[in-house]
């Protein structure tokens, strides 16, 4: 099974959590234009450290981790 590609976990999960991403952006520490322009797939290829930086607050998040793995062991 193919592992789904980072940029795609993150607008994945930026879409899963549309209405919060204020609050991403805080915790991440990734501007909030930077962030929407993401979601909105205006910015196609961001920085690695943009990514990564999604990517760990979205890890840290029990409740994200614990919903999406449990999504993962359903298919």
């Amino acid at each position: 099974m193919p592992q789904e590609k980072l940029l795609d976990t993150v607008m994945r999960k930026l879409d899963e959590t549309r209405g919060t991403w204020p609050e991403i952006s805080d915790r991440s520490g990734v501007p909030y234009q930077t962030l929407t322009k993401i979601a909105c797939g205006i910015v196609r290829d961001p920085r690695v450290s943009t990514v990564q930086a999604l990517l760990d607050y979205f890890a840290s998040r029990p409740e994200q981790a614990s919903a999406a793995n449990s999504t993962r062991s359903t298919h």
